[in-house]
């Protein structure tokens, strides 16, 4: 998940061969045209009273008329744009579609363009202010709303007089939720931004409606530091200066006090259920004193350059003669890669057992130790990251068996990480005892102590069920105060949503009181072996989503986020460069948000920091400069906020009662996404929606549909996925879509199209939108846009295609050529094919015309080593029915132009005429005007004024806008003029 925007500037100096030859197609950064074929988005300004709200079924609406936005963010450098750009860059994105922008880590501490000083973080930066206002300004011109977000990336310095400011957890967060005076400073900055009048919308954001909504902080939860164990202080492997940890002790203590007032009644609720530790030792040679075949077995992934040894080592054992000794002589940076393990011990489902041993290392040395099965599905059942020092310590954490598993469950070291040597001894499984209040702990002695999260299966439900609701607690009333202080006090008059990127349903439920929700997700995010965003020692998986049998980011994103009655948004999404199978994200993305009913989707990121017209993908994130995300926008933009693909017909609602959220710890598998209650994959057929956090009682999961099989359909049969074919496809009344293999759709229907031959090693997606309000089969005008890889000019990959390092290439990008044939289902006499240019414009390269092969039915070659757009517009002439193509001798021999009917008219009126068959154009198109004139003369319409092949035809005549009085209307087609008079009576 990504934590920090940083940008790939590193250039190669030298130009290596490519991974394929391809065509560039570079979208103008300045490019704000309208044109023919593409969905259009008109300039409307933000009116002063389009402000939004959320009406009465739970959906973003403005003026009563329900939104939704497709968009993107401006981070850093991007939202701070030069005045002399900022208008295009706006125009840009109005053309493209986007009609929201979330304005992100404007309070960055990298740069020099950001909102906040670098030793102090109190006063906001005036002249970026001004850039970051002027560039407001110009996105609600032109009807561009903006989400402000609040806390991001900002970074205490030494004059903001924070404790510890050098030593807190990254951008402060944690220490958020309960620092009184950090929480204050977040208000001030809050009052400073939102309050401060725009000199060039004359408003402050608080009284703009071209704010939409207001963002607290940014990927920032307790919770889920709490779940990865991390929140305790610096020097046990927390994240918490000590300061901090004490504080939170401290509120720990007050909470239980004002639940329990005495002792006694702690101890009395805590203690019911004490269970004493079993014998059942499963860990076979945990001392070492034989040898290590003996039980133990090391898993060296050499394939990821990992290198290892293990042996026994007689030097300062922790106890007897012997410990186990593992050194890591090329660490990869990824803990798995490197495997000191036990494999053979058995579980019993809902059984609790406790994991001890002594560890010691030559450095400070953070490793993983997890227990999960051993075979396929590889399930977690616990884990634990714990710091190993010089000195030996002992260690112990308990973890609840998700299953029977007799004989494959595995006790894992995880070791892969640093170039390091550990040391282990005294390791055992065993059966778990479970705790209460331990001897010493009290009120009076004020040393009741925070487990971590992995610890809490050894302890008592209650003891547990109370922690949880601390921790859970505590974020809900910051998010409470927050939002208090930002409505009552400050005026905002816009939805307000707490944080994102949630670890399961009691995460979700601390920040249940905020107006809408709003979730994150990536597609094969880089990953950093060593160093936390190098750019060069980083790689990717570099694998197609389509083929992924977990579904992939949809079931993380939708599968009972959502809550019933709030808007929900995904404030960033991507499928990072340079995946070379990112080019079905917009596919999946447009699919699944509507089929969802999402409120709202952001592509991360649109941002240029030095040169917005460079043709080239510098940065994993961005797509401003990335033609294949960029080409597909305009289609998305316009079908999401259309609602063109159906929302699901039969949603699941399920409820969480409180005892279900505050037990949860003691019932987790550790899946690093989160727990959950239900297989998420439902998802994939029903939207999945909470309807209650804090229910009376939590829904029986069993009663839930089943997730159904590969392919998965949704219940409006619209969207099907098929994981093992790679392939995805839409067919709704006016977009059809697919992306993956295509090849394995040949010869498929899916809604008004069949791929009728594609080259079957390559992967693309194409999606096809009527222009119109009729169907695509109908559809006068529609858009094809198709896609596959795209790459910088020289990129150099290794050898396992998972990464260029530094090596990315030089402008141009290229874009791999595709040959897609298809039977389009169109009712027409022919077609127009018109390959458009860069800009959208169609009149640079010659357009071509189509016959159908049978009735409604034609077959369209693309070829992008011909044309080379990723733009192909479609016109339709005749309705299939009155002129038989194939027939020429059917065609009109002679220009006609009919009278209109009826005549006189108020104000609609049709108008038919007949174009002939010309033989030495064997029916091509020729040059057809159709234009109305007042009495004297001047035009005052243009009917027709375009290429059409032979037919007959009728076009419809509104005068609404023009006086009563005679008319004249005139055909123009070749050599040939005719003119006939109409009256129009009002």
């Amino acid at each position: 998940m990504k934590k920090i925007y940083v940008l790939l500037l590193f250039i190669s100096s030298s130009v290596f061969a490519q991974n394929f030859s391809g065509f560039n197609f570079y979208l103008p950064s300045s490019d704000t045209s309208t044109q023919n074929f593409l969905p259009g988005f008109p300039k409307v300004p933000i009116g002063d009273n389009d402000f939004v709200n959320i009406n009465a079924e739970g959906k973003f609406s403005v003026n009563g008329k329900r939104i939704r936005f497709w968009g993107t963010n401006s981070v850093a450098d991007a939202a701070f744009p030069s005045k002399d750009i900022a208008c295009l860059v706006a125009g840009r994105l109005r053309k493209f579609g986007v009609n929201l922008i979330r304005m992100h880590h404007i309070d960055n501490p990298w740069s020099s363009k950001s909102l906040l000083g670098n030793t102090s973080t109190r006063e906001l930066n005036q002249a970026n202010l001004d850039l970051l206002e002027y560039y407001i300004s110009e996105l609600k011109d032109n009807g561009i709303y903006v989400d402000m977000n609040l806390h991001v990336s900002r970074t205490f310095g030494i004059n903001d007089n924070v404790a510890d400011y050098d030593s807190l957890p990254e951008f402060g967060k944690c220490v958020n939720f309960f620092d009184p005076y950090i929480i204050q400073l977040h208000k001030e900055y809050a009052r400073q931004l939102l309050t401060h009048v725009n000199p060039y919308t004359g408003k402050a954001l608080v009284n703009d409606p071209v704010m939409a909504m207001v963002e607290i902080t940014n990927e920032n939860s307790l919770y889920r530091n709490w779940r990865d164990n991390k929140l305790k202080p610096i020097v046990d492997g927390g994240i918490l200066p000590y300061r901090y940890s004490k504080m939170l002790d401290s509120l720990w203590i007050d909470f239980l006090k004002g639940k329990y007032q005495i002792t006694s009644n702690l101890e009395s609720a805590w203690n019911r259920e004490l269970v004493s530790a079993g014998q059942n030792e499963q860990i076979q040679n945990g001392g070492f004193e034989q040898a290590l075949s003996q039980g133990w077995t090391l898993e060296v992934h050499t394939e990821n350059s990992a290198q290892a040894n293990a042996s026994l080592d007689d030097q300062n054992p922790f106890k007897g003669i012997y410990s186990a000794k593992v050194e890591i002589t090329n660490p990869t940076g990824t803990e798995w890669h490197v495997q000191f393990k036990q494999p053979t011990l058995q579980f019993k489902k809902d059984s609790l057992y406790t994991i001890s041993f002594a560890a010691r290392a030559n450095d400070n040395h953070e490793i993983n130790v997890s227990v999960m099965n051993d075979q396929s599905p590889y399930n977690g059942y616990g884990g634990k990251n714990i710091l190993v020092t010089p000195e030996w310590q002992t260690f112990s954490f308990s973890v609840r068996a998700s299953e029977t598993n007799n004989g494959h469950v595995r006790l894992t070291f995880q070791l892969a990480k640093e170039q390091a040597t550990f040391w282990f001894d005294e390791v055992s499984v065993t059966n778990a005892n479970v705790k209460g209040l331990l001897d010493g702990e009290s009120f009076e002695s004020n040393n009741i102590a925070r487990m971590d999260y992995a610890d809490c299966v050894g302890y008592s439900n209650q003891r547990v069920k109370d922690l949880s609701e601390f921790y859970i607690t505590v974020q809900r009333n910051y998010f409470k105060e927050m939002i208090s202080y930002l409505k009552n006090d400050l005026g905002v008059k816009v939805p307000i949503v707490g944080t994102n990127w949630n670890v399961g349903p009691a995460d979700l439920a601390s920040m249940s009181d905020a107006d809408y929700v709003d979730n994150h997700a990536y597609w094969d995010h880089p990953q950093f072996p060593n160093i936390p965003w190098s750019t060069t020692d980083w790689f990717i998986n570099n694998t197609p989503m389509v083929t992924n049998s977990d579904a992939g980011t949809i079931p993380v994103l939708f599968g009972g986020v959502p809550t019933v009655g709030k808007p929900f948004t995904v404030s960033e999404y991507n499928h990072p460069s340079p995946n070379i199978y990112q080019v079905e994200s917009i596919l999946f993305s447009t699919c699944y948000s509507s089929f969802n009913d999402a409120d709202g989707f952001m592509y991360f990121a649109y941002n240029e920091p030095s040169d917005w017209n460079i043709d080239m993908i510098n940065s994993y994130f961005d797509i401003n400069r990335n033609s294949i995300y960029m080409s597909f926008f305009p289609t998305a933009a316009y079908v999401f906020r259309n609602g063109l693909i159906g929302p699901s017909k039969e949603p699941v609602i399920v409820n969480y009662s409180t005892d279900t959220l505050y037990s949860l710890p003691r019932n987790d598998g550790s899946n690093w996404l989160g727990p959950s209650f239900f297989d998420r994959k439902i998802s994939l057929a029903h939207a999945v929606k909470t309807g209650e956090y804090f229910a009376g009682s939590t829904t029986n999961f069993s009663t839930l549909p089943a997730a159904g099989t590969n392919p998965y359909k949704t219940d409006t049969d619209e969207i099907t996925w098929n994981t093992n074919d790679g392939t995805i496809t839409l067919e709704a009344n006016k977009i059809n879509g697919a992306a993956g293999y295509l090849s394995k759709l040949k010869n498929q229907s899916f809604g008004n199209m069949i791929v009728t031959d594609f080259p079957s090693s390559d992967f693309g997606a194409l999606m096809w939108v009527s222009l119109t309000d009729e169907s695509l089969s109908q559809s006068q005008k529609s858009l094809i846009t198709l896609g596959s890889k795209i790459e910088n000019t020289g990129a150099i990959w290794n050898s396992d295609f998972t990464s260029v390092n530094d090596h990315l290439g030089l402008p141009p990008t290229q874009i791999y050529p595709l040959q897609l044939t298809l039977d389009l289902n169109i009712s027409a006499d022919s077609i127009k094919i018109y390959p458009l240019n860069s800009t959208g414009k169609e009149d640079v390269i010659t357009p071509f015309v189509i016959k159908p092969f049978s009735a409604s039915h034609f077959i369209v070659e693309l070829d992008q080593n011909k044309y080379k757009t990723l733009w192909f517009g479609i016109e339709k002439y005749g309705n299939g029915s009155t002129v038989d193509v194939e027939n020429e001798n059917n065609l009109p021999t002679e220009f006609k132009l009919e009278q209109n009917y009826p005549n006189p008219f108020n104000p609609v009126t049709t108008i038919n005429y007949s174009i002939p068959y010309v033989e030495t154009q064997h029916a091509a198109s020729q040059n057809v005007a159709l234009k109305v004139y007042d009495i004297l003369g001047n035009e005052v319409a243009i009917l027709i004024n375009e290429e059409k092949p032979a037919g007959n035809y009728k076009v419809e005549f509104n005068a609404n806008n023009l006086p009563s009085g005679i008319y004249f209307y005139r055909l123009t087609a070749g050599n040939h003029t005719e003119t006939k008079k109409m009256m129009l009576l009002k």
